[in-house]
This record gives structure tokens, sequence and C-alpha cells, in this order.
């Protein structure tokens, strides 16, 4: 069973204004996917690899003073996700592992990652009656997603644009720094933010205005370990628990004892009393606890014992 820390996700959502919901963010690497080549003169001389690596401390520098906005510090993520690196007979496997797991154990409600879609150049040539002159245009488009830290689902989407007109003649010809190149993605991420963070509220204030159940656990053998859809919850017995109503997956475990998994659909509030098994019973132990989980129970997974509330 994993162990993980508790995510506000089952819980109430607080309010910091009365226009924005707080929020924890945590926030993933840029991916290079930028088409064509730049200019030399204008920026192509920086990789865009290498540009989408600094994007990640330009987006945090943007969010950060936001309303409601909470950034997680990136270089403990980033640790967490390694930690959770799965392993082959001691050996790291080349799969990297998933971010959810990270991202529930530091609380994020919502993980961001960015794109570099495009870093090149367009060129216009004038020459006419002996005038001569290159009028190029740097363009550096960027895309952000906000995913759900539960499933990984796309909860946003946004992109924004910058870019600068050079002029170029025989006379004067301009080369862009690399912080002429950082200060058009800085321009390019503040582009597209309004349109991410508006999707981040919409999600947040629905999210607030789910409708809620009380859910308390009790088990043979307490205190156990819960979890509500992957995620730990608490241990039992757990009373008054708000989660969402509708469909979720509980998981009950404890060192010694079988894991119990079922999928239920709570509706209204709900108490549940869990039989434990332990791993290694005898005759006279599994004989007491089929007993005490009536004749509903199929041998070997326990039986929950499920009580509606009105």
């Amino acid at each position: 069973m994993k162990r993980m820390m508790w995510l506000p996700a089952v819980g109430v959502v607080a309010l910091t204004c009365a226009h924005a919901l707080a929020m924890r963010v945590a926030l993933l690497d840029f991916d290079d996917q930028a088409g064509m080549a730049s200019d030399p003169r204008l920026g192509g001389l920086l990789a865009p690899g290498s540009l989408a690596r600094k994007g990640v401390y330009l987006l945090a520098k943007d969010l950060v003073g936001r309303p409601g906005m909470t950034i997680i510090d990136r270089r403990d993520f980033m640790a967490q996700v390694e930690k959770l690196r799965p392993e082959d007979k001691g050996k790291k496997t080349p799969t990297r592992p998933s971010f959810i797991q990270a991202a529930q154990a530091l609380r994020a409600d919502a993980v961001i990652r960015g794109s570099v879609l495009s870093f090149s150049t367009g060129k216009r040539v004038v020459n006419q009656a002996g005038y001569h002159a290159d009028f190029s245009t740097l363009t550096l488009r960027v895309a952000l997603e906000a995913l759900d830290p539960t499933d990984g689902s796309v909860i946003a989407m946004a992109d924004g644009k910058a870019e600068t007109s050079v002029r170029q003649t025989a006379e004067l010809q301009t080369v862009l720094s690399e912080d002429d190149i950082l200060g058009l993605l800085d321009k390019a991420i503040n582009a597209a933010l309004p349109d991410l963070e508006a999707g981040l509220q919409k999600r947040a204030e629905l999210q607030r205005k789910r409708e809620r159940v009380k859910l308390s656990i009790k088990t043979s053998a307490d205190p156990a370990l819960v979890e509500i859809d992957g995620i730990l919850v608490g241990s039992t017995p757990v009373e008054g628990l708000e989660i969402y109503k509708g469909d979720h997956v509980l998981t009950i475990g404890k060192p010694g004892y079988q894991d119990i998994t079922k999928r239920i659909m709570f509706e209204k509030d709900t108490s549940i009393e869990v039989p434990m098994i332990r791993v290694q019973l005898t005759a006279s132990e599994l004989k007491e606890v089929l007993e005490k989980m009536r004749m509903h129970v199929v041998i070997g997974e326990p039986a929950l014992i499920i009580h509606t509330e009105d």
C-alpha cells in the first residue's frame, strides 16, 4: 500500500479573496518542441532546448505573488519525482515515474508544464532603386498546460506569443543577445498566463461547489491506513471525513494484514466497518473473522459492512 501525504482535494478549498481561490502549484520542466531554426544573428546561436530549460524559472517568477497562488519549490518537486523512479531487481528502470504521486505527496492542486512551440525568424527583403534592407521578425511562442494531480488529466491550457522586429542594412547589423531572447520568452509566458489562470480558477470554483458527503470508517484492527482514490487521508478510526459525492476507490491496509480495495458509490453520509484478516491466521482466528463477516463474505477478501446515514 502506498504511503502518501494528505491531499486537500478531498477537503474544502479555502478562499483567499473574493475573486481568487487558493491553489498550490508545482512546476514541471519546459519541453522543446520548436521546429525551424532561427537566424544566427537573431537568437539562432541559442539552442531551443537550452532556452526551454530556462522557461521554468521565468514561469515561477511570473507566478510568484499572484493572488491565491502558492508555488511549490521545483527542486523539491523534482526530487520527489526522482525518488519514485521504479526499480526492477534493484536496478533503475528506464521508465520515468508519473509525477502524480509526487504532486500528491506535496499537496499540489495542479501541476503546470510548458513547451516552447516555436523559435524562428521570418524575413522580408526590400531591394528597390539601390536601397537594400532586411526586415527580420523573431517569433517565440509557448504553451502552458495545467494537469490534475489525481489522474494527470489536462484541466487548463493556454499559449502566448512574443516577437521582435529588426531592420538589417549594410550599415546596420543587429545581433540579439541571450538576455534579449529571455526577455521574449518572459513576454510569451506572461501573455499565456491570464488564460491559464482563468482556467485554473474556473476548475477550483467547480471543485469548491461539488457536493460532499461524510465518511466514517473503523476496522477490527485499528489503527489502519486509509486511502481514497490512491491518496492517503488518515488512519482509522475515521470520523466525518468530507469527500466528494460519487464514485471512489477505497483502500485500507495495515502491516501484517491483507490490503482491502473496494470501489464504492457514495451518495449520502456513510459509515463503514472493515473486518481485517491477518496475512497468517490460525484456524480458530480465521473462524472468528469469518463469523464476524457474516454470510456475505468471499473467503480471502474481507467484505465491508456499509451503513448509510440520513
